[in-house]
């Protein structure tokens, strides 16, 4: 994991930390923008915005 992550981080510009590389990971994982959460469904909800058993409490 730590190989993909040093992969990443080299193709970002200018320095980027481990850290900050996988705060923004997490960040993607917990809080992706609006139209990347809306992909693959035909209405546009979420199992989040629908209250599925998807969502973390």
């Amino acid at each position: 994991m730590i190989a993909r992550i040093d992969a990443w981080i080299a193709h970002q510009p200018g320095y980027v930390s481990r850290q900050d590389a996988i705060r923004h990971c997490v960040a993607l994982i917990l809080c992706p923008p609006t139209h990347e959460r809306r992909i693959g469904s035909p209405s546009g909800a979420t199992a989040q915005d629908t209250g599925g058993s998807d969502a973390v409490d």
